[in-house]
């Protein structure tokens, strides 16, 4: 942005994924140094060098937001089915339907089946409810992305992983694809036929 260097020297190449590029945001200049200008003509460049690019927004309605959202064609809100998080996600919808930003879906993220079963949880349908814009993806809570992000290994790495899979599917979805929601307890649901059969 300051024309210090040019975008292919500032782009970090992931290891592993040799497709997969970083621009990290400067840790020495605050929020206020990029414009909603600078991040419009930043993702224009970018759009010559990706198919795909996706901007992480800081938490907040603040500057960082309005820079997020400046170049965005699409915009995925992600929150929890807690009350809290909800008030969030919709007064952030509000926000990015004022900025004329047609294209916003949801991610619902750690979901716990258990609470919502016994209510002490919103229910997916529930948060839909409240937020009324196109489910993108429901990603269970899952201990495995928390000892994958402790370990620096990627998300989606355990093919066992419910949380992984649901990522998968969001990707899949974000490609265009037609892709069925995960059943959110199928192995307990096992279990419970089980059980009913040994009663028997």
């Amino acid at each position: 942005m300051e024309g210090r260097c040019r975008l292919p020297k500032a782009v970090i190449r992931d290891k592993r994924i040799a497709t997969l590029h970083l621009l990290p945001a400067a840790q020495t200049r605050d929020k206020t140094a990029v414009s909603p200008a600078d991040m419009e003509k930043l993702c224009a460049e970018l759009r010559h060098l990706f198919d795909y690019i996706l901007i992480d927004s800081p938490a907040g309605i603040e500057r960082g937001f309005e820079n997020a959202i400046a170049g965005a064609d699409e915009v995925i809100v992600i929150t929890t089915p807690h009350v809290s998080s909800i008030r969030d996600a919709d007064r952030v919808i509000g926000l990015l339907e004022a900025a004329d930003k047609k294209h916003i879906r949801l991610v619902v993220n750690r979901l716990q089946p258990d609470m919502v079963r016994r209510g002490d949880m919103l229910d997916v349908p529930d948060v839909l409810e409240i937020l009324a814009v196109e489910l993108l993806g429901i990603i269970p809570e899952d201990d495995y992305i928390v000892v994958a992000s402790n370990r620096g290994e990627l998300a989606t790495a355990n093919p066992a992983s419910p949380a992984a899979k649901a990522y998968k599917n969001v990707a899949r979805r974000l490609l265009g694809e037609e892709v069925p929601f995960l059943p959110l307890e199928e192995d307990k649901g096992l279990f419970k036929r089980l059980a009913r059969l040994f009663k028997r």
